[in-house]
Order: C-alpha cells, then sequence, then structure tokens
C-alpha cells in the first residue's frame, strides 16, 4: 500500500458562506468545516470555489481565522494567498500564518500574460518570502496560462515548495505529472480534475481537490481510501455517484454560474446561504427548481446524497 505524504488525502476548496449583508457567517463556517472535517476532509480556504478575488482582506481573516478554531488538530488547513499583488499576497500569508493554517496555495498573477521565465520567478520569490509550505495552484480556467509541467518540476525542488495542485484538464498531463512525483516523498500532486478522482488516484495521485466535495466530501473519502485499499468497486460506484451530483452545477455552466448553484444545493441541505458576491449573481426561482429537481434524484439528506449504498 501507497504510504501517504504528508500533503494528502481529500482537500475540499471550500465555498466561502456569506451573510445576506455579505459578510462572513461564521456560525455556517463552523457547520461547513465540521461536515467536511466529518467527511474525513481538509478545507481548503480561499480557492477558486471561494470565490477569492472577490472577498474583501477584512473577510478573509475572519473566514481564516474560523476555520482554523474549528478544524485545528483535526485536519490541515490550507489557505490561499493568489492574488495581483505580490506584497498583498505576503501579508495575508503572514496574516494567516499568525492564525495557524498548515499550507499556503497559490495560482499565478492572473492581470499580465506571462511567460514561464516569469512563473518560475514568481513562485520562487513567493516561496523564498513565505514562512508556510506552499503548494504551486495551476488553474489555466481563470488565469488564462498554464504552468508547464517543466516548470513545475524545477519548482518543485525548491525547499519550501511541498506540491502541485492542478485544475488543468489532460489525461496525458496527468498521467506524466503523477509519473514525475508520485516516488517523491517530500513533493505532493493534488488532482483537480473531481471527475478524474478515480482514475488520478490509480494512477498514484497523492490527493483530490473536488469542489463538488462542499456537498459530497464522503464520496471523494470513499474515492480516496477505497483506492489505496484495493477496493476498486467501492471507487467506482463513489465516483459515478459525484459525478452524476457534479453535473447537477456544472455541466454546461461557465464558473461563474455553477458555484451559485452549488451554493444554492448547499443552502438546501442547510451548510451556508446561498450568498454569492459580485460579479456571481444568486438564482431565480426558475433556476432553482430546475436545481432541486436534479439533486433530488441522488438524496433527501445530506446522509443519503453521501452513500454509494
Amino acid at each position: 500500500m501507497k504510504k501517504s505524504k504528508k500533503y494528502s488525502g481529500v482537500v475540499v476548496p471550500m465555498v466561502t458562506p456569506l451573510r445576506a449583508d455579505k459578510n462572513i457567517d461564521l456560525d455556517a463556517v463552523s457547520t461547513l468545516v465540521n461536515h467536511l472535517i466529518q467527511g474525513g476532509c481538509q478545507p481548503f480556504v480561499l480557492g477558486t470555489t471561494g470565490e477569492s478575488s472577490s472577498v474583501t482582506f477584512e473577510n478573509k481573516v475572519a473566514l481564516v481565522k474560523k476555520t482554523v478554531e474549528v478544524a485545528k488538530g483535526k485536519a490541515m488547513i490550507y489557505a490561499g494567498i493568489s492574488g495581483n499583488s505580490f506584497q498583498e499576497s505576503l501579508e495575508q500569508a503572514d496574516q494567516y500564518t499568525a492564525l495557524g493554517v498548515d499550507v499556503l496555495v497559490a495560482h499565478v498573477p492572473y492581470y499580465y500574460p506571462l511567460n514561464q521565465n516569469h512563473i518560475l520567478n514568481y513562485y520562487q520569490q513567493l516561496a523564498s518570502a513565505v514562512s508556510l509550505p506552499l503548494i504551486v495552484y495551476n488553474m489555466p480556467m481563470t488565469t488564462n496560462m498554464s504552468i508547464d509541467l517543466e516548470t513545475a518540476d524545477v519548482l518543485s525542488e525548491h525547499p519550501n515548495i511541498v506540491g502541485y495542485k492542478e485544475s488543468e484538464r489532460g489525461e496525458e498531463r496527468m498521467e506524466k505529472a503523477i509519473g514525475l512525483w508520485k516516488d517523491r516523498e517530500d513533493f505532493s500532486y493534488l488532482l483537480g480534475w473531481a471527475a478524474k478522482s478515480y482514475e488520478g488516484m490509480l494512477l498514484g495521485a497523492d490527493g483530490l481537490v473536488p469542489s463538488t466535495g462542499n456537498l459530497t466530501p464522503q464520496l471523494y473519502s470513499i474515492i480516496y481510501e477505497s483506492v489505496l485499499s484495493g477496493n476498486n468497486e467501492a471507487a467506482q460506484k463513489a465516483q459515478e455517484k459525484s459525478d452524476a451530483i457534479s453535473k447537477v452545477y456544472q455541466e454546461n455552466q461557465i464558473l461563474c454560474n455553477a458555484i451559485p448553484i452549488l451554493k444554492f444545493l448547499l443552502a438546501k441541505y442547510n451548510l451556508c446561504s446561498k450568498e454569492v458576491l459580485l460579479p456571481m449573481i444568486n438564482l431565480n426561482e426558475e433556476e432553482e427548481k430546475i436545481a432541486t429537481e436534479k439533486i433530488n434524484h441522488y438524496g433527501n439528506d445530506l446522509k443519503s446524497l453521501n452513500s454509494i449504498e
């Protein structure tokens, strides 16, 4: 059986629970973080699914503080410091480090088109300037830039860069990356392509980063644990169900529409409110009705939603 690395398992890119006034709903943060931990997962706050580019610094700090309060000692806590201002990313890193998160995650600055040399230099400087371990996050869907695997491999040699989170699609790329790092004890590959969770685990991925895990953490824990223990049938069942649930909010949707649907689904199961931050828009009644009809096929409560029985 594969020895699990320090940064491994199911890391859920958590939505940011909001009140009607658009500030952080601290009670819902507790509810959601506990839901993830009980499902065998770890929280990753202020990623793409967490609307991180839209959250004010003050609210980021409030979210991180509450997450640490609830999860410390129970789960590894990942926090995003992505941004266009290097200095602001460092300030966030300092604050989150002081609050007690375990590891930082950053995608590339996304305003200017960058070449691989810019990307390499950016991460080397960032990793050298922060005191916590850093995970490189490749997210071409939002940054419109891809980190070459050669660049990522050079970055993997930096003593403070401990992993690579992949959200780019491409089976050949996934196989190549996993092959590069699966035998490295000091460097983790975390797969952010939820539909390939089972396949990625079979190839030797160290962890999964599924946004649908906000709703169904247990299904992804089943995929992760089952592959490690050789129960491929359970893993495949969990993959099929999680794919079907993911389609409810992702199919034919751009990201700016998918996240509001996901938050509506979380609200339906009393995990947080459906509030989103601009430029995202809350669903209208018709959209809510469609999402409700679709999700009802898979479970009336969280327990049945998270079950493969």
